[in-house]
């Protein structure tokens, strides 16, 4: 068997995006056989090509400006989980190394031995900084940038000034994100469009950032499901205080939890008009996950071996889209139409309206213009 042959066939059993210490081995075994062929490796990539990349070649490589990676970079390089010390000898990779072949990797759909050969390091290499640095996103940036607002009320009038709708806090929805099929409980995680998937929730403001996330719900799961089963449930009321988040009809409606009027061919133009001007502030959280996966375009097919590790990248993922924000970068090349992977799905029995909910919402309506 030619060694081409044979490394596919390590790498189709081990799978493509190879991310645990247990399967080094199979990435050393491909490593030996590819040693015995001619690599495509591109010597000294960060160092000397990097460097001569203009502004729209950097942003177009490594999905954000120069100037946020230098922030980015700063707010990481000291960060303790990254300082490694080099083994066998080698000289460790530095931070700056790590961050741009992660950027690379979620930036892209690439395999690791196209990625290892573009920063010319091995296999096992490229998955210990992806690892790390990811984790230190995590650890050290995630709760400095998705946070909930101090100061609803900037939100508020934010909110207000698109079309007068008061009182909005957040726009809630979730998406999916494409997995392989797990090793336990496959079934779980088909979604009703027939695909593997782990649900992101998330909440947004009027600039699209992200101040409540969580992922890792299989994606059979539906959306009210998901949130009832999420700290957003219980803490919904203390957070929003006088305010509310906005939803589609596909979860319940509370007094902090706004969702249009069911439109059964018979709603009163009052009605309408809330629900119009409703869906006009909603549409922004559609908009934030269509940048979430245009920028970041490995959450378009993420395939890694554990749900673990694709929760830890889906959330990391949606940390640098914050810090793209908060930095003003450049978001119009990113923004892409939806594949419809997130229409509405059918509504449960189980949502029910709540009291509260009902009179806030029509007093919304009486007085919307």
């Amino acid at each position: 068997m030619a060694y081409g042959t044979v490394i596919a066939v390590l790498m189709e059993e081990s799978g493509e995006d190879d991310d645990e210490e247990d399967d080094f081995f199979i990435l050393g075994a491909c490593t030996a056989l590819l040693s015995r062929e001619k690599r495509s490796r591109i010597s000294g990539y960060v160092d000397m090509v990097v460097p001569e990349y203009n502004k729209t070649e950097f942003r177009r490589m490594f999905r954000m400006s120069p100037q946020t990676f230098d922030i980015l970079s700063g707010y990481l390089e000291n960060c303790p989980e990254l300082q490694k010390e080099g083994t066998g000898g080698k000289v460790p990779v530095s931070v700056r190394t790590q961050l741009l072949l992660t950027l690379w990797y979620v930036g892209g759909l690439d395999t690791i031995i196209k990625i290892a050969d573009r920063f010319g390091l091995s296999e096992s290499t490229v998955i210990l900084s992806r690892t790390r640095i990811i984790g230190a996103i995590l650890h050290h940036l995630k709760e400095r940038f998705i946070c909930w607002p101090v100061n609803q009320q900037d939100v508020v009038t934010k909110f207000v000034q698109r079309n007068g709708f008061p009182g909005i806090i957040g726009a809630l929805d979730g998406t999916h994100i494409r997995i392989k099929a797990p090793q336990l409980h496959p079934q779980s995680y088909v979604n009703r469009k027939n695909f593997h998937s782990i649900q992101l929730q998330a909440v947004c403001n009027s600039d699209m950032m992200f101040t409540h996330c969580m992922a890792g719900f299989p994606g059979k799961c539906h959306d009210a499901r998901v949130l009832k089963n999420s700290d957003l449930w219980d803490d919904g009321l203390h957070l929003c205080q006088n305010n509310h988040i906005i939803a589609d009809a596909a979860y319940p409606l509370r007094r902090w939890l706004l969702t249009p009027y069911r439109d059964n061919g018979h709603l009163t133009q009052e009605q309408k008009n809330y629900n119009y001007k409703h869906s006009a502030n909603r549409v922004v959280i559609e908009m934030a996950f269509s940048l979430l996966k245009g920028r970041f375009r490995r959450l378009q097919n993420l395939e890694t071996n554990k749900v673990e590790t694709s929760v830890n990248v889906i959330m990391a993922c949606c940390v640098l889209h914050n810090v793209c924000l908060a930095e003003e970068d450049e978001i119009d090349e990113f923004l892409q139409e939806e594949d419809g992977d997130d229409n509405p799905a059918p509504h449960p029995v189980f949502i029910e309206n709540n009291g509260e909910g009902l009179i806030k919402r029509n007093a919304i309506a009486r007085n919307l213009h």
